[in-house]
């Protein structure tokens, strides 16, 4: 290979102010939420090696998606954010001619990041083969090397994070253009869709689900035009029924119950206290739910038998039945989400129940 034509690389770090430059002594600053020791310069050090990797396999692959043989002249490396499992980067790709291309790498260091790297991987393949749905991000290359696993996927051009501030507001994790606070309207898009998403996925016939998902973590991203929103999920981490059982039901029973738990828990600025979002994001939630069984019946989804007697029966149990549901979840949030819930856990029933008894029935019949 000619070396003039191997491509040069930039390293940043994302940040509320811009990009954040990173050389010399910054390269030794140990990587943010990384309890394994590893620095900047080893984290870009292992993304690089990994792009140069078997003659440049995973960029010529990326070069091959945009339609060029020629590897790019120059590769963006940013450092977006850290999470308790993968160290998220974005990665632009610059060609002579101006051309540009980003890609999202999720990179895990830990072994227990890396396992569950590894299985998002294959349930990335298995939802995009059962389902089809661009809701997803698609695994375009997956690798391992001594530092890291990575996975490379599609970046979500204008899609960011949302989360509630201390004043009370949404605000829209926005740094190419800034931070800004979403309408009450947009915020109730985003749960309903956030919902609706979720329910797209799940097997009828079994209870399998998504799961594990926060929207504390920043699992759920938006993109809000002009006064409406758009939402994607970023993450799948597993996939399977939320409880062991040979009754789909039963399974199907406890994803709704899981979902209006879930969707009512956010961290204060997007790393800070937990919070507990009020009735009206549970009744977008739910809403969502109704909506997608409904449209998965619209479009003679022949594996939406279960999802529409479950949709049929919710509005049936009581408040009790919903409490006593939900209490048997109570071990799969952390000890700090846990501590939100069981002081809330029957005034969201009671809500919940009320909420069920008004979905208007045409929103999970047969078509």
């Amino acid at each position: 290979m000619n070396h003039s034509a191997l491509p040069s690389f930039m390293y940043t770090v994302a940040s509320p102010v811009g990009d954040l430059s990173i050389a010399g002594e910054e390269l030794h600053v140990s990587l943010d939420g990384c309890d394994s020791g590893m620095t900047y310069g080893g984290y870009f050090s292992a993304i690089q090696d990994m792009l140069a990797a078997e003659d440049f396999q995973a960029l010529h692959l990326l070069a091959g998606l945009m339609g060029f043989f020629a590897l790019p002249c120059q590769v963006h490396v940013r450092a977006e954010k850290h999470g308790a499992l993968s160290h998220p980067a974005s990665l632009e790709l610059i060609w002579p001619n101006g051309t540009k291309a980003k890609y999202a790498m999720l990179v895990a260091v830990s072994p227990g990041g890396r396992a569950a790297l590894r299985r998002e991987a294959l349930v990335l393949d298995h939802l995009r083969e059962a389902y089809r749905l661009p809701l997803l991000p698609e695994k375009l290359f997956f690798g391992e090397n001594e530092a890291a696993a990575f996975l490379i996927e599609p970046w979500f051009s204008g899609f960011h994070e949302f989360h509630l501030t201390s004043g009370g507001c949404f605000q829209l994790w926005d740094h190419d253009r800034g931070l800004r606070v979403l309408s009450a309207v947009q915020v109730q898009q985003a749960f309903f869709l956030a919902a609706r998403i979720l329910t797209l996925f799940v097997d009828s016939d079994s209870g399998a689900c998504i799961h594990p998902w926060s929207h504390a973590a920043g699992d759920f991203i938006i993109r809000n035009e002009g006064h409406d929103v758009d939402v994607r999920l970023t993450t799948a981490r597993g996939y399977g029924p939320l409880i062991e059982t040979d009754n789909a039901l039963s399974a199907l029973f406890i994803f709704v119950l899981d979902l209006g738990l879930r969707m009512r828990l956010d961290r204060v600025d997007g790393v800070g206290q937990w919070a507990w979002l009020g009735p009206d994001i549970l009744e977008n939630a739910v809403r969502g739910f109704f909506a997608a069984v409904s449209e998965r019946a619209g479009s003679n989804d022949r594996g939406v038998d279960g999802l529409q007697t479950m949709a049929r029966l919710l509005p049936m149990f009581s408040a009790q039945e919903l409490v006593q549901g939900s209490q048997a979840l109570l071990d799969r949030f952390s000890p700090g989400e846990r501590d939100v819930l069981v002081l809330r856990l029957e005034q969201h029933c009671l809500e919940l129940f009320a909420i069920l008894q008004k979905m208007p029935k045409e929103l999970y019949s047969p078509r």
